[in-house]
Parts: structure tokens; sequence; C-alpha cells
């Protein structure tokens, strides 16, 4: 179990992430300052902090040596955010931030804590030279990070094959979810520059009033609070791979910088006036129509042309045929031992709700789903419903069950909701036996729910 560390005053909205932290399964404890956090715990025991800036920016304390961290300010700015970022934190997030937001920046930083040889933002290249091993790179396989075995995907593997031994900049193409990290990683692995690090930036999670120092760094008093100069990601990733995600999401301002790092293999740190070579592999993705940007004067259109050299393209995770049963019995068991729960059995019900639906949110909605039912689920067996898929009551109902009524979605209805509903609609067309399969739990978890829910079984009439 991971454990986190809040340190922020009572009123700080950050207070209210502890709650949900530890629904979700974290170790979470509070601190109301950095001083009381160390006086009665031991932080470097913590896999991550987060940190109200309020209790921080008048400390003297140096917290250089602390677990990796996440700083959140109730008032941000460009000059607190480059000297957070530049002391070592993680992200720097404004408060308040939305749950769902702040919760995959953690998950985030603690991927990158859990397998530091394939985090997304290694920042540091390895010390000791590292050849690929064949059966870790083996693409399909979950030793190379990406796992699928139909066509589309071993189209995609064979041309990933063909270009990551060059230094050729690839534009990777594919709606949200589909996993164009993990292919940027594993070109990179494939790579000769495979014993230098990747350095992996989503553009849209850095403010626009930060991705230019971030990107190119700064020199000190290029701008109120550059305190000191600070080194860009694109210096960091240099002899190595740069990978931008969401590069549509670019200020126009950091395109044209960045077209010169592409023309001339330099940057030049903001308030400079002598540039820096680098030499980089870049590796772009975006879910978005690059030309239709560049129609709408959102994207320049010599750096288009820089980037469209190689174009790789994921299947939507709906073309990927059987893959979509192997991918989610592989992140059933890797969800279970995650959360401390035995390894549920991957049943037909469970598999049969999984193939039914279309998945907009691809791989990242299938993580996401087979999470909820894992730990919606009782001990003795993962239940399909417990997925909560907005498509999951017309898998249901096609049990033999079809009326207009029963085709409708209960979408944005609770689990429970949907449950009662469920159960009072066909329990006088079915055995307690159909309506628990159709449900994709058993006849006691069936009667335990009517208890817990209050729904009266049906009613036989008098003869």
């Amino acid at each position: 179990m991971h454990s986190i560390m809040i340190i922020c005053p009572d009123n700080s909205p950050l207070k209210e992430s502890e709650k949900w932290l530890s629904r979700y399964g974290f170790q979470v404890n509070t601190s109301h300052s950095l001083e009381q956090a160390n006086r009665y715990y031991e932080l470097t025991e913590f896999h991550l902090l987060l940190i109200d800036n309020d209790t921080i920016k008048d400390q003297k304390t140096d917290i250089q040596s602390t677990p990796p961290r996440i700083i959140l300010d109730a008032k941000p700015s460009l000059s607190t955010g480059v000297n957070s970022m530049s002391k070592g934190a993680l992200y720097y997030l404004p408060l308040p931030t939305d749950s769902e937001t702040l919760l995959n920046h953690v998950v985030n930083a603690l991927e990158q804590q859990d397998h530091p040889a394939t985090a997304l933002a290694e920042a540091t290249p390895t010390t000791t030279s590292r050849t690929p091993k064949e059966e870790t790179l083996t693409l399909g396989t979950e030793g190379s990070g990406i796992i699928g075995q139909c066509q589309p995907m071993q189209e995609l593997f064979s041309d990933m094959r063909k270009i990551a031994g060059t230094d050729v900049t690839v534009l990777i193409r594919g709606e949200s979810g589909t996993g164009k990290e993990l292919v940027a990683k594993a070109l990179h692995n494939l790579s000769l520059r495979h014993n230098h690090p990747i350095i992996s930036v989503n553009c849209a999670a850095i403010p626009e009033n930060l991705i230019e120092s971030e990107l190119f760094g700064h020199e000190k008093g290029a701008f109120t609070g550059a305190s000191a100069a600070h080194d860009g990601l694109i210096f960091a990733a240099d002899k190595g791979t740069l990978f931008l995600d969401e590069i549509g999401e670019l200020p126009l301002e950091a395109q044209a910088r960045l077209l010169r790092v592409l023309q001339e293999g330099e940057i030049r740190r903001v308030g400079a006036t002598q540039s820096t070579k680098v030499n980089i592999r870049l590796i772009t993705a975006t879910h978005r129509n690059l030309m239709a940007m560049v129609k709408q004067g959102q994207f320049r259109e010599d750096l288009y042309y820089r980037l469209y050299v190689m174009e790789l393209l994921l299947p939507p995770l709906r073309a990927r045929g059987d893959d979509i049963s192997i991918l989610a019995k592989s992140l059933l068991e890797k969800t279970c031992q995650k959360h401390n729960k035995p390894i549920y059995q991957y049943n037909k019900a469970f598999d049969k709700a999984i193939r039914s639906h279309d998945w907009p949110g691809n791989v990242r909605e299938l993580e996401n789903a087979i999470e909820r039912a894992v730990i919606l689920s009782p001990q003795e067996r993962v239940d399909a419903s417990n997925l909560k898929l907005a498509s999951q009551q017309n898998t249901n109902t096609s049990e033999g069950q079809t009326s207009a009524h029963n085709s409708d979605t209960l979408v944005g209805t609770t689990l429970d909701d949907y449950f009662k509903h469920f159960v009072l609609t066909h329990q006088h067309k079915m055995t307690e036996t159909q309506l628990a399969h159709s449900l994709g739990i058993s006849r006691k978890s069936l009667w335990e729910r009517r208890q817990k829910l209050a729904i009266p079984k049906k009613v036989t009439p008098e003869k």
C-alpha cells in the first residue's frame, strides 16, 4: 500500500483530499506544517508528499532529500512554479484542483517510483551501460510495456522496429487513452539512445506561463522569482529522447522555439543571449488533427512538417478484437495485487460485459473500469455489474428480455440505483438464478444486496 503525507493547514482545500485518497486505498497521514511532519514522522518512509505551498513558502528547512512531492498553491505564480520545479517538485498545481486531476498526478508520481526504469519522466541518464534484452523488448508482450496480438497492433510493431534504430522524428496519433506514451517509451528502449534518458512532457499539464521556462530553461534574473539559472527539460534529454505528449496544446510562442531546436539543434534559455547545442531524438503525440489546427491558425505549418516525418497510428481499443480480453486479464491481475485482493478468476460474464462495451476512453477507460470492479466486488468473485459501464444494461437485458424500457441506460445513476432498477424491472420475468447470472453475481450476493437495499422479492399470485 502506498503511503502519502499531506502537509497543509486545516482550512486548505488540499485537506479535503485526505478522505477520498483513503477511499482509493492509499495510507494517508496529515500534518499542519513541515516542522510538525518532521517532528512526528520519518518523511523518507512515505512514497509521496502533497504540500500546500503556504506551509513551506517561509520555511528555511531544506526539503531536497524528502520523497517525491507535488506542490499545490492557492496563489499560483510563474516564479513560485519555476522555483518549486527547480527544487525537485514533480508537479506544481493550483488550489483548488479537482480530485480527478490530482489523482492522475498522484498515480503518475507513484508509478515513477514503482517503475523507475520505465518512468514517464526519467530525468537522469543511467550510470551504467545497458543492453536491451530481447525477451523484455519483444513488442506485444508485457515485458515491452505494450500488450497486443491483433493485426493492427502487429502492423504497428512492424513499423516501430523499422524506425526505432533511427533518429527520425516520430508523430504518434491515436485517440485519448490508447497508449501513446507506451509506444514512445518502447521506441526509446529499442533505440541506440536507450542508455540515456527519455524525458516525457505532457504539454497540456504545464501552465502556459511556465511552459517555455520548463522546456527551454531560464537564466538567473530572467523574470521575477528566477533566483537561479534553470536547465530545461529539453537540455535534460540531451543524447536521449524527448517525448512531447499532447503537442497540439503547445502555445504558438513555444512552437517557434521548438522549431529552432529541430532546425538548428540548439536551445536558448529564457533571458539568455547565447544558445546551447543539444542532441535529442524527438517523439510527439496527439489525439487532435494538427492539419486542421494549421488551417485554423492554431498550429505552425512549418513545425507541423518538421514533426510529420514518420507517423504511427494507434488503433482504438474497440478495433483490437481479442486484445480486449488479453488486456483485461492482465489488468485484473495487476489491480488485484495493487489493492491487496485475491486474484479474481476472469469469468465469462465479466468478459462478456467488457467485450460488449465500445470503450470510447480506450485502454485508460478499461483500466479504470476494472479497478472499480475490483474495489466493489465481494471476495469470492469479480462482478461484471461493478464495472459500472454505460452500455452494461443493454448487455444484461440481452439475456432474452427486449423492450423499449429495458434498453434504456441509466447514465448518471449510482450502482445501487442501477441494481435496484434492474431487479425490480426483471424479477417478474426471471428466476433468481437468471437475475444473478445477468448481473454477473452469485445468488448469495443477490440475496445480500436485496437485504441491504430493501428490495422486495416478487409476489407469487395466489391460486
